[in-house]
């Protein structure tokens, strides 16, 4: 494990883990920072150790570095500075990525030094700019509000720090996003159902995951959602190949009926994934700790994306798959419904959320620092 002898000390080192005890200990660092509260998600700890030794399915098309800061021989800190080539080649922009940024509190002196290292391993590669809070499949934004509340599966539940920890090492804020929850009430159920029958009058039929087929469905998803997010801001196109075995074991749980696909005159014009409340399989709650029901405890289900293809736009299309997807979730006794991640100008998404009663319950921010022409004291 190699350090920069200018960074090493008697305190504070920063450190590129190698081996895969040291990639073990980087992945288990949320353990420390979330370790004490009522509830949070877990790190799926053997998906980042394959990520970080190149066995992961996209680890094709990315270099990975991770960074870790320790204290006195404790890791307090730890970021991975990617560069991802599909990214690259899909926008023509010579742009790093930080994911897996985490940190303890109180460690300005130690994440100041692990950020910087990381951003000029990034700008060593010709990069001219770093984002972090945002990565297709690989990274997520950080929270600015709601800090103490579980927040909704995916997305982040960082402390208030983490934002002083970036706006020291010299980002800026790029992107505003939301996160919305509606109340699954018979008034809004029968909203639902108009929205649904509307759209099998106007030629659209909606159907689940598991009526389309599940392992068909998967293709459909990736093949709609990478033209319908073609220039969608951050995202980058996957291949089926790559998704499948991420989607293939979820047929027998509920996804597959929450899920759903549009079909116009025999062509699948729309997708939605949409998932149950896993807040009671998947997140860690202290004993004795309640969630409110609006953030889990079984209660609360999720459309993660929704897409439709351009020619199809501005036909409902969005709406109805939406509505199935709310109407299969009370089907399973869930009392509310999340839609996220919206992008602050995405006005047409923010349409679609409002169309289905949906508020706003969760703001999340995404960092981005310019290489060249930062003169800010200190940053390079």
């Amino acid at each position: 494990m190699a350090a920069n002898p200018k960074l090493t000390g008697d305190t504070i080192s920063v450190e590129r883990p190698t081996s895969r005890e040291q990639f073990d200990e980087f992945a288990r660092l949320p353990f420390q920072v979330y370790g004490s509260r009522d509830a949070w998600w877990p790190p799926d700890v053997h998906n980042e150790i394959d990520l970080l030794s190149r066995r992961s399915l996209l680890s094709a098309y990315l270099d990975i570095t991770p960074f870790c800061a320790r204290r006195a021989g404790r890791v307090v800190a730890r970021v991975s500075a990617v560069i991802n080539r599909r990214y690259i080649e899909h926008w023509n922009e010579q742009l790093g990525q930080l994911i897996h940024f985490e940190a303890l509190e109180g460690e300005d002196i130690a994440v100041a030094a692990m950020l910087e290292q990381a951003v000029d391993s990034i700008r060593q590669r010709g990069m001219r700019a770093v984002r972090s809070g945002f990565a297709a499949f690989l990274d997520y934004p950080y929270a600015i509000d709601n800090y103490d509340s579980l927040p909704s599966f995916l997305l982040r539940g960082n402390p208030p720090a983490y934002h002083r920890y970036f706006k020291q090492a010299g980002f800026v804020t790029e992107k505003g996003q939301l996160d919305y929850t509606t109340a699954l009430t018979p008034e809004i159920l029968a909203r639902y159902r108009r929205m649904a029958d509307a759209a099998g009058l106007a030629g659209i039929t909606i159907q689940s995951w598991r009526e389309f087929g599940f392992l068909a469905a998967i293709d459909a998803w990736t093949e709609v959602t990478n033209s319908a997010f073609d220039r969608h801001w951050g995202w980058n196109p996957v291949t089926r190949a790559e998704v499948r075995p991420m989607l293939t074991s979820l047929w027998e749980t509920p996804v597959a009926d929450l899920s759903m696909l549009a079909v116009i005159d025999g062509e699948c014009v729309g997708a939605v994934f949409s998932v149950p409340d896993f807040s009671t399989a998947l997140a860690r709650v202290r004993r004795g700790a309640r969630l409110e029901p609006e953030r889990g405890g079984g209660t609360r289900g999720a459309l993660i994306n929704v897409g439709v293809v351009a020619r199809a736009r501005g036909r409902g299309v969005a709406l109805a798959m939406a509505a199935r997807s709310f109407l299969a979730m009370a089907q399973r006794k869930m009392r509310f419904a999340g839609y996220t991640l919206v992008l602050d100008d995405n006005w047409a998404s923010r349409r679609t959320a409002l169309g289905l009663g949906a508020h706003v319950t969760g703001n999340f921010v995404t960092y981005r620092r310019d290489l060249q022409g930062c003169e800010v004291a200190g940053i390079r």
